[in-house]
């Protein structure tokens, strides 16, 4: 009655598909899994969030003059790992930005990169030359004459020119596909001032990024994938130019207040959690609240709901999910806005993850579940804004990493043992709240 599929890897890249009504499959769990994935995947982001928390820690005198526009290029390589190995490979590109400074700490940045280098083609995925244009802002939190340290939150568009190649029925050409997702490109960097108007620049983010749901007629034959969030990372260096008049710093005032909380809305963009099933986006309620303990770090907390059902149980997720996150935020807060970046841990709990199986003496198959609750790290960065003495606009942008735990799914008396990995999630939030 049940069939063997789907068998285990140690390579955290490749998402191993749960058991679902119908089909079981028999795999031992491996603990150390999750650490290669975050030592892989995350520690680079967790050192730059760090960084940046540290930068904030100390003043200086900044650099005297900045101008409205600036204009610039960079080298960047962008890293692609192989979903089969557990091995990646950087490819080259360049491209160009334009920056409007607000003030002498924050700025819109518009970017947009091409790698002309033939990639591996992972079918509806990725594959061929990529592109990638972000739209966001830029916020300095450390600055020196010669020096600044800041952070960068910009979503934007992936570009793939040949996601999948295919032959359309026989004695026809192949075909090429092209596909352009959503991202949200997050991390910092540092800048090094030449003179008031040429400088250097260096910065590393990563870039999750949603592939949705998709299905393609490959000669004759309707090949479907049910989504998935994938991730790389982007190192950039460029030099830029500030043409125009050159403006005078202006005096800044620190923003008051040690408290803050208020409600909260959240978008999620969970992997799929099945074979079967496509990914989910989640909206959801909750709040926040935060506290400064020392100069520019802040214990910073989310509890979020979302009431949607993912897709139906699995042994994956299932039912409505709960998340709570708590860690630190650290950045600045100066006339009307703020910057920060942020490293919280907590938990994701679904609902209803499928917990057991039973065939029973009529013929039929009867599904038991219960709650799943998973260990969540969550990098990125809040910006604030300040409308009113006391009042917060607030905005996160992150990539939320669930590490699932080994679970265990009871087969007609048989204990059947899962290793789910990590998987990211693209969490997007929007609150008001209220400082004292």
């Amino acid at each position: 009655m049940w069939t063997a599929i789907w068998p285990l890897t140690m390579n955290t890249e490749k998402r191993i598909p749960p058991v679902e009504p119908g089909t079981i499959s028999a795999n031992s769990g491996i603990f150390h899994a999750t650490v290669i994935a975050f030592a892989r995947r995350g520690f680079c982001r967790w050192m730059l969030t760090s960084l940046l928390m540290f930068a904030a820690c100390f003043t200086a005198s900044a650099q005297s003059d900045y101008s409205r526009v600036e204009f610039g290029g960079e080298f960047s390589t962008i890293r692609q790992n192989d979903p089969k190995t557990e091995n990646g490979k950087n490819f080259p590109g360049f491209g160009g930005r334009f920056d409007w400074n607000f003030d002498r700490r924050l700025a819109f940045e518009a970017e947009v990169d091409f790698f002309p280098e033939q990639s591996e083609v992972i079918s509806f995925r990725r594959g061929g030359q990529t592109l990638q244009a972000v739209f966001g802002l830029r916020a300095k939190v450390l600055e020196t004459r010669r020096l600044s340290v800041f952070g960068l939150v910009r979503p934007g568009l992936f570009h793939f020119t040949d996601v999948l190649s295919y032959s359309p029925g026989a004695g026809l050409p192949g075909q090429k596909l092209g596909a352009t997702y959503f991202e949200v490109n997050l991390g910092g960097g540092i800048e090094y001032y030449l003179s008031p108007r040429w400088v250097l620049r260096a910065d590393i983010a990563g870039n999750p990024y949603r592939v949705p749901q998709q299905a393609k007629n490959v000669a004759g034959v309707t090949v479907s994938y049910p989504g998935s969030v994938e991730d790389t990372t982007r190192l950039s260096f460029g030099v830029a130019y500030r043409p125009g008049t050159l403006r005078e710093n202006e005096g800044e005032r620190k923003v008051p207040g040690n408290w803050g909380f208020g409600p909260l809305f959240s978008t999620l963009v969970t992997a799929p959690a099945g074979a079967n099933n496509s990914i989910a986006t989640l909206s959801g309620l909750g709040a926040y609240a935060s506290y400064r303990f020392w100069r520019v770090l802040y214990l910073d907390g989310d509890v979020l709901y979302f009431p949607q059902d993912t897709h139906g149980p699995t042994n994956l997720y299932g039912g409505p999910v709960l998340e709570g996150l708590l860690g630190l935020k650290g950045g600045i807060r100066r006339n009307h806005f703020g910057f920060f970046g942020k490293v919280r841990t907590g938990f994701q709990s679904y609902a209803q993850a499928l917990q057991g199986i039973a065939s029973q003496p009529n013929g039929t198959v009867e599904y038991s579940y219960g709650r799943s609750t998973n260990f969540a790290l969550d990098l990125g960065g809040i910006v604030e804004f300040y409308p009113s003495e006391r009042g917060t606009l607030r905005i996160e942008a992150g990539d939320s990493h669930t590490f699932f735990s080994a679970h265990t799914v009871n087969v007609n008396g048989t204990s059947l043992r899962y290793d789910l990995g990590m998987h990211h999630t693209i969490q997007l939030v929007f609150g008001y709240g209220w400082r004292f």
